[in-house]
């Protein structure tokens, strides 16, 4: 496919210059293909990039973390920045992965960067797990977790959207959401999803939401 190919030339490394101890990486060979393959549908389906005229698509890296992660920020060069852990690549299989970016496409799309950025400016600053995204000239992007319930659910139902919009695949948003979530809910307990589970809604208030736009299975 042609968009997957000229993705390959616009996930560009972003810096790290992040003072976390664990610095982000470019991803591997395996990695890049992985991403690639799950993220060219969506960014095609989505429109938010259509080629190499809408200039650079994302700022990837890859944090060397056994957790179950991904993260977004906005980025001064590229549509959005993007962080994902290698727990999460190999953890979660080829569709799940896509789900996963399809939510995380679904804070870009839907503008939580700039509400993010609004609530920052009058609570309290907490510490903050994570993981930075940061531009090559050194530029914070800020933790690329920090969003609200409603906005966490919100995202779910644009990725149930987005899924659906894919080719071949119609139908699919709801089963392939909810079916990630009640893996979450299964394994709430193992190490490696507890990132995920601590800056989400709970599995049950998620998958209750999207109950509401889901059809009921047998």
């Amino acid at each position: 496919m042609r968009l997957l190919a000229l993705l390959s030339l616009c996930l560009v490394l972003v810096g790290c210059g992040s003072a976390r101890r664990v610095p982000l990486r470019s991803a591997t060979g395996l990695e890049d293909a992985k991403l690639r393959d799950a993220l060219g549908p969506l960014l095609a389906a989505s429109g938010i990039w259509r080629g190499p005229e809408d200039g650079c698509a994302v700022a990837l890296g890859i944090e060397t973390l056994r957790a179950i992660d991904l993260g977004v920020g906005p980025h001064p060069r590229c549509k959005f920045g993007l962080v994902v852990t290698t727990g999460a690549l190999r953890s979660l299989d080829q569709h799940e992965l896509q789900t996963a970016l399809a939510h995380e496409i679904g804070h870009v799309q839907l503008g939580h960067f700039g509400s993010r950025e609004a609530r920052r400016q009058v609570e309290p600053k907490a510490p903050d797990r994570g993981s930075p995204v940061e531009s090559d000239d050194g530029q914070s992007l800020g933790p690329s977790r920090a969003y609200d319930r409603q906005e966490e659910l919100a995202a779910d139902r644009y990725a149930v959207e987005l899924l659906d919009k894919l080719p071949g695949s119609p139908g699919r948003g709801c089963t392939s959401v909810m079916t990630l979530i009640e893996r979450l809910d299964l394994e709430r307990l193992a190490p490696m999803w507890s990132h995920w589970l601590n800056t989400h809604p709970t599995p049950g208030a998620r998958l209750t939401a999207l109950g509401e736009i889901c059809p009921k299975t047998p």
